[in-house]
């Protein structure tokens, strides 16, 4: 795309530039971008690539925003067992089955263990991946955007 999506994203622990770009976009609700970005995402299964970049800012964005509300995590914990109810029952069943098998350590971006998340991507049909996306991407943007979900 020959054009930019401007916005000063606050989470930080999105470090992958293609992954912010992708939040970018989704930000400013443009579409042409945000089916490119989901493309990308959904093939790009790698450690340190742009889903794994997006797995961990999501987990890192919800816990903190847990924290606030609640007693402090013990870690290491499973991601799912750290969510409160009511977050894991919007979340599509692929993307309640990613956050059962990752692990986090503690709350900082090398504390999350993402290598069991991404193998499990990639034995799901793409349609699936894109629904874990779609839930990743929808927490981030809430968490940058009220307005956003």
């Amino acid at each position: 795309m020959g054009h930019r999506h401007p916005s000063t994203l606050r989470n930080s622990e999105v470090g992958h530039a293609r992954a912010r770009w992708l939040l970018r976009a989704e930000l400013a609700r443009c579409a042409q971008c945000r089916a490119e970005g989901d493309r990308e995402a959904v093939a790009d299964l790698s450690v340190n690539g742009m889903f794994d970049s997006l797995i961990v800012g999501f987990v890192l964005a919800r816990l903190d925003e847990w924290s606030a509300s609640s007693t402090p995590p013990r870690y290491p914990a499973v991601f799912y067992t750290l969510a409160p109810v009511d977050e894991r029952d919007f979340w599509q069943p692929t993307t309640q089955h990613c956050m059962r098998v990752c692990v986090v350590k503690k709350a900082s971006p090398l504390g999350v263990e993402t290598f069991p998340v991404l193998r499990e991507l990639r034995l799901m049909p793409m349609a699936d991946r894109g629904r874990v996306l779609d839930d990743i991407v929808d927490g981030l943007c809430e968490s940058e955007s009220p307005e956003c979900a």
